[in-house]
């Protein structure tokens, strides 16, 4: 039998994927000299998912991570956009979109759906947290959130989390 013969049944070269204009992971990879810290590491994969947002205002990304005994594991996340699997169709009250759910609320959700608690986890979210985010966080049992940027920090937020026993860190 011919070598040809032997290789006859291969099946064809997996096509390779197709270049991105922009390779993010490249991107971010290269951003870390060194190896990231922990919180380095889980705000750059909020940052990271938060570019799945179709929100043309503000991209939003939240992870949720294991805290207490057996930290640093990823249990849940999610970025803000139009209910999953509903039409991406507009629906605007005094100016505000009403179609969409926050990063905060998905990851929260996203846990629900997997059965996972997220009692004394950390959120890791890209923007300071809404007044109705806040409060999603805190009565799921988060224990803490630290967030990237500062956007429209409604004072009530603070005191809300506080008493809660939320800590709030910027990082």
């Amino acid at each position: 039998m011919s070598p040809s013969a032997l290789f006859a049944s291969d099946p064809p070269a997996v096509p390779a994927a197709p270049v991105l204009p922009v390779d993010l992971i490249g991107e971010a990879a290269a951003s870390f000299p060194h190896r990231p810290s922990w919180d380095e590491y889980f705000m750059a994969t909020a940052v990271l998912i938060s570019s799945r947002s179709n929100c043309e205002r503000l991209h939003v990304g939240c992870v949720i991570v294991t805290g207490g005994g057996r930290k640093n594991r990823i249990v849940a996340a999610g970025y803000n956009g139009f209910l999953p699997g509903a039409p991406h169709v507009s629906r605007l009250r005094e100016g505000h979109e009403q179609a969409t759910v926050h990063a905060e609320q998905n990851a929260v959700a996203d846990a629900a759906r997997r059965g996972s608690s997220v009692e004394g986890c950390v959120a890791y979210v890209t923007h300071y947290p809404c007044v109705n985010c806040a409060k999603i966080l805190a009565a799921a049992g988060i224990a803490e959130i630290k967030y990237r940027t500062d956007y429209a920090n409604d004072p009530l937020v603070a005191p809300l989390l506080g008493d809660a026993g939320v800590k709030v860190l910027k990082l």
